[in-house]
């Protein structure tokens, strides 16, 4: 999945030319593990050392400079044509180059692209994933109501535009279910107390202090999601349904924040990139769905159990789903 992430992300990240080269997907995809799985150790380490860890794990599983090799020199070509041409830019390069400082070096903005693919293409993945494994345990007929809904959006946009995407109310569903059940972490919005706090209820957290909020206890809480326990794909779908709601009212969409779900954190700090990634993420699914029947391996009932290091929540990587062509025996 990280690979069709990457390059589905990069077309819009850095276009068409470097979406379809194969050595730098590898190479991103690397990146974006290599950060997943240093991230823990750097930030168990001194801070005076933490140069040095990075040093030594980058070059045990690597680190930006193999992507960089591929996108600097890439993204140099793009500076120097760009010049001559005009019109809108329609890709996040061009956007990054746009706010870019007069000093900002061409590696720099380079490195700015590796992390937004970092951030695009581990969570993105994991989403994506975390439904495809709930989507392969529903039934023929609620399958056939989520494809009926795609096409019936795509015939009355023309094709697949925004306005169409916006429609796809059931896969909508289904992805805030699954960030509502699974989430990224079983910690979120982490923060690190300045000053002594007073919670206003007899506790106080000295300075110093890291703390987050139990994501389980608000995501589960029964008093805002009956059944909590159950991995209701539909159920945002049937509240927007029950109140009569458009397609530009966004109180139940996967990307909007409210207090009682926080997978994309909340504030000022809330991933910038959510509404990227729910266009993204929509248009895969509604692709998939209408290409190929999704089920779980022959002799397969439950879905598999996801792993949990360090507060993360990931799919079991050894765990498969079986993709048939729709309409061949």
């Amino acid at each position: 999945m990280t690979r069709l992430i990457a390059r589905i992300s990069n077309r819009v990240i850095l276009g068409l030319e470097m979406c379809r080269n194969k050595q730098f997907l590898r190479a991103v995809v690397r990146f974006a593990e290599s950060v997943a799985a240093m991230a823990p150790f750097i930030q168990w380490s001194p801070v005076f050392l933490r140069p040095l860890t990075y040093f030594v794990l980058s070059l045990l599983i690597g680190g930006k400079k193999e992507p960089l090799k591929f996108t600097v020199p890439y993204i140099t070509k793009f500076i120097n044509e760009r010049k001559s041409a005009s019109g809108k830019p329609n890709l996040v390069l061009e956007y990054v180059i746009q706010a870019a400082p007069p000093e900002e070096t061409v590696q720099g903005i380079a490195i700015r692209l590796l992390n937004i693919n970092f951030a695009s293409i581990h969570t993105s993945s994991i989403f994506l994933t975390q439904a495809l494994f709930e989507i392969a345990l529903l039934s023929p007929k609620e399958i056939d109501g989520i494809r009926t809904e795609v096409q019936e959006a795509l015939d009355t946009e023309g094709g697949w535009t925004r306005e169409a995407v916006n429609k796809f109310y059931k896969i909508d569903s289904a992805l805030r279910e699954v960030g509502r059940c699974y989430g990224l972490m079983h910690y979120g919005l982490p923060r690190l107390s300045m000053v002594v706090t007073d919670l206003g209820d007899g506790t106080f957290i000295p300075p110093g202090h890291r703390v987050a909020l139990d994501m389980k206890a608000i995501h589960y809480n029964p008093e805002v999601y009956p059944e909590p326990e159950k991995c209701d794909l539909f159920r945002f779908s049937n509240l927007r349904e029950k109140e009569d709601l458009n397609s530009n009212d966004s109180k139940y969409s996967f990307s909007t924040i409210d207090s009682h779900y926080l997978p994309f954190g909340a504030g000022r700090h809330s991933c910038a990139g959510r509404n990227f990634a729910s266009m993204e993420l929509k248009i895969m699914i509604a692709h998939m769905l209408i290409k190929y029947d999704i089920t779980l391996p022959p002799g397969v009932q439950t879905r598999a159990r996801n792993i949990v290091f360090n507060g993360a929540v990931i799919p079991d990587p050894k765990a498969h789903l079986v993709f048939s062509i729709r309409g061949k025996a």
